[in-house]
């Protein structure tokens, strides 16, 4: 009888997770998919038997080859924001007046951002 030994194929990371954390009694995935040219960053939400998830492709800047560690956590904040308005908006949690303020700030970059992609 043979004996098949199986060996992990070691892998450059090509995702990892940045930010895990519960919000309302709901735990919050974020992570960053990297690609050859890009990285995707998506949030994951678990929700009453459904998994909630959206994401970002970003592109480093002209001329670089990777993001920096600021441009990271700047998208990791963004998802994280996408995150908590999607649990509030799934428990109709109304914001109250500071989080409507980051809601106004989070709506006017994602529609600066979409100006630049489309």
């Amino acid at each position: 009888m043979s004996k098949l030994k199986l060996k992990p194929k070691k892998v450059k990371g090509r995702m990892r997770i940045l930010k895990v954390l519960p919000y309302r009694n709901f735990m919050v995935y974020v992570r960053e998919i990297m690609l050859s040219d890009r990285s995707l960053f998506e949030y994951l939400v678990p929700l009453g038997g459904e998994i909630y998830s959206s994401y970002m492709e970003i592109l480093p800047r002209k001329g670089k080859t990777k993001l920096s560690k600021d441009e990271i956590s700047q998208c990791t904040e963004l998802l994280w924001a996408g995150a908590t308005a999607t649990i509030d908006t799934l428990l109709n949690i109304k914001p109250n007046k500071k989080e409507a303020g980051i809601v106004k700030v989070f709506e006017a970059s994602r529609k600066s951002v979409e100006g630049m992609v489309n």
